[in-house]
């Protein structure tokens, strides 16, 4: 008989029966311990629950630069609190401020202009009118007495023929003169024709939109704060280049923080069941249990696809959200925008939830793994 066929058989047997006892022995779970603190609990027994957000009671507003420019000051710092009007960040403003000085000086012209216009007739141009027409009528009346003496002659002498058309002549000339005179002393005295005042009134209100147009121009530099609020980041950086327009990047974040509100997403599944009269916690996540009432603000009329992520693993994202807001009762809560809550809001005929156990100890090691312990938001 040859052993090598009965060894080796036997021998093959035993190796894959000690590699499944192997096998099986190391596959067996990790204990895993309870948690040093259990997890927050809905205070309501029947509850919708969401995460939620928290964000400034005006919500977040997002500021850019009014006009494309390098930054030349940033009078703010992150956690200031400004009011509506206070200025945020400045746009460089060397260029306009040169071309308010032309306007300036293009409006002053203008205007003394028009005030020229407007004093006429000055009293030296009036006088100097009336005293060459007071001239030109002693001319005439000089003319004219001439003219009648030689008349008075008669036929004595043929000098007097001769002299006559001469004195017709100095008398015709001085009337025309005299008649010229005349004409300009009552132009001066008339002044200013009112169209005349009309185009010299436009030129001064072209000159004035002009300027009036870089001061606006100035003004749009300066990024304002459109409410009362608190200043909560800040991007601008004096000296750094920033765009205006579609796409820029956002240069300053403001927002009310009094009240801080929380916006919660309810999963589409369970919003039937949510009720704006029922009462609502917020409570912190990680170790520290501790809840803050809410106090219902308003609902949003439309569902939406869900985007704030609470990086659970068993968490929906391929889901629509209806997103409620509610305001904090407590002004002194700590907490921050942005932070990410569990909100508990309470459902109709609900009754108050047990309190959650303690915590077990951490048991010895042993071959069989403990039970995992139920979520607090289970069911």
């Amino acid at each position: 008989m040859n052993w090598k066929y009965v060894v080796l058989p036997l021998l093959a047997v035993g190796g894959i029966v000690a590699a499944a006892v192997t096998v099986s022995k190391q596959s067996k779970p990790v204990p895993v311990p309870p948690p040093l603190v259990p997890p927050a609990g809905s205070p309501f027994a029947g509850r919708v629950s969401g995460s939620g957000i928290v964000e400034p009671s005006s919500e977040l507003i997002l500021l850019g630069a009014p006009v494309s420019g390098l930054v030349e000051e940033v009078p703010v710092v992150e956690g200031q609190r400004v009011k509506r009007g206070d200025p945020l960040f400045v746009i460089d403003r060397r260029a306009l401020r040169s071309q308010l000085i032309g306007a300036e000086a293009r409006l002053q012209a203008a205007e003394a202009k028009y005030s020229q216009a407007k004093s006429l007739p000055k009293p030296e141009t009036l006088a100097q009118a009336e005293a060459r027409a007071e001239q030109f009528r002693a001319a005439v009346n000089d003319a004219q007495g001439r003219l009648d003496r030689l008349l008075a002659v008669g036929e004595a002498g043929a000098l007097s023929r001769n002299e006559k058309p001469t004195r017709e002549f100095e008398l015709a000339n001085a009337k025309a003169r005299l008649a010229e005179a005349e004409a300009n002393l009552a132009f001066v005295r008339r002044g200013t024709y009112p169209e005349d005042l009309k185009v010299v009134e436009s030129e001064v209100a072209i000159a004035r939109a002009e300027a009036e147009s870089l001061r606006t121009e100035l003004d749009r530099c300066i990024a304002r704060a459109p409410i009362d609020g608190t200043v909560l980041r800040i991007e601008a950086r004096p000296g750094e280049y920033a765009a205006a327009g579609p796409g820029a990047e956002v240069q300053m974040q403001l927002g009310a923080l009094d009240p801080l509100h929380i916006r919660v997403d309810i999963d589409e599944l369970d919003a039937w069941r949510f009720d704006p009269k029922g009462k609502a916690v917020a409570s912190l996540r990680g170790g520290r249990q501790q809840s803050f009432p809410l106090r219902f603000v308003r609902r949003l009329p439309t569902m939406q696809p869900k985007r704030a992520l609470t990086g659970e693993n068993a968490e929906r994202i391929d889901t629509r959200v209806m997103q409620v807001i509610y305001a904090f009762e407590d002004p002194n809560a700590p907490v921050s925008t942005g932070q990410l809550l569990d909100v508990y809001v309470e459902g109709a005929d609900s009754e108050p939830a047990p309190a959650p156990e303690p915590p077990a100890s951490i048991p010895p090691a042993a071959d069989a793994a403990p039970a995992a312990p139920t979520s607090a938001d289970g069911g």
